[in-house]
């Protein structure tokens, strides 16, 4: 992976970390979870189209190969994570319990479903989905295909109820494909034209557009706020960091930053359940030094749980 955009999924799980984070006079960030979500579906996209767009134009690329890479990669630790739910919570073994193994949860329009067990795994449903769909997605890739999915995507969301948003609009996996169609589209663009006359100052803009959006976000229309709201400013964000030119790229670039970036995936599945037990287990302190103090054991199990996925178990 590029390296500034491996560096970029911690910055955005973080966003995603304090979405979840509410503690005496720090209220959740509900815009850093919404863009946080967002810009992953989109990396997702633009990642696959470029690693493997090569091999599904030449006719190389293996379906099998692909899917259990993925598999590989999510799902051992998914197990680990629900595991540890009904260990702890021990919540009837039914019908949910079962969508979360063969995560299928998202597809279910009932939060009781899609935020079940460890809430956070609805994401790994909808990804799944578009990685089944990635293949035939990127062979297909057309300006009629792009004006067939807008169009059907204004309908569903003219269509749906403010009190369905978070069921259609947010965690179903073929709404949220339009993201990771999105950065199949960035990637397809990027292989054409590259990023060479981006110039290093855009760093800066593209990251000032999104503090605008996340400050904007509360006065936006529930709706847009799901996914399309962080459309018009993630999108330059990747293309402009994906040229590696500037300040910003640079710090980016650092050893602490690309390691950071390593933790993303057990960080992003382990830390609502650590901050469940954290908040009502540690002693009453400052609020700020609470945030600190669950950041710093989240890293620190992400880190453990990566060292025994990556070295041990070698997946």
């Amino acid at each position: 992976m590029i390296e500034t955009l491996q560096s970029l999924r911690f910055v955005f799980v973080m966003l995603i970390f304090l979405s979840h984070f509410a503690y005496k006079d720090i209220e959740t960030f509900d815009a850093g979870g919404d863009c946080g979500v967002a810009f992953f579906f989109l990396l997702s996209g633009f990642v696959c189209a470029l690693g493997y767009g090569q091999s599904l134009r030449d006719g190389t690329f293996c379906y099998r190969t692909f899917l259990w890479r993925r598999l590989k990669k999510l799902y051992p630790l998914h197990l680990l994570c629900l595991l540890f739910v009904l260990m702890v919570s021990r919540p009837a073994l039914d019908f949910r319990v079962l969508a979360n193994v063969l995560l299928l949860q998202s597809w279910v329009p009932n939060a009781d479903w899609y935020f079940g067990c460890n809430s956070v795994a609805w994401f790994l449903s909808s990804l799944m989905f578009c990685y089944v769909v990635f293949p035939w997605a990127y062979r297909h890739l057309s300006v009629w295909l792009t004006l067939a999915v807008g169009v059907a995507l204004v309908a569903v969301y003219w269509l749906t109820p403010y009190d369905w948003v978070n069921a259609v609009l947010y965690v179903n996996p073929a709404v949220r494909f339009v993201d990771f169609y999105i950065g199949m589209l960035l990637c397809q663009w990027y292989e054409r034209r590259g990023s060479a006359d981006v110039p290093a100052w855009a760093e800066w803009l593209a990251v000032g557009g999104v503090l605008a959006m996340l400050a904007v976000y509360p006065h936006v229309d529930a709706k847009l706020r799901t996914a399309p709201l962080f459309w018009v400013v993630l999108v330059p964000l990747l293309f402009v960091f994906i040229g590696q030119k500037g300040w910003l790229s640079r710090q980016l670039r650092t050893r602490a930053m690309l390691f950071l970036g390593t933790l993303t995936m057990p960080l992003f599945l382990t830390h609502q359940l650590l901050l469940s037990i954290l908040l009502r287990r540690l002693p009453d302190m400052p609020a700020v030094v609470m945030l600190a103090a669950c950041v710093a054991l989240a890293l620190t199990l992400s880190w453990f749980v990566q060292i025994i996925f990556s070295r041990f178990l070698r997946l």
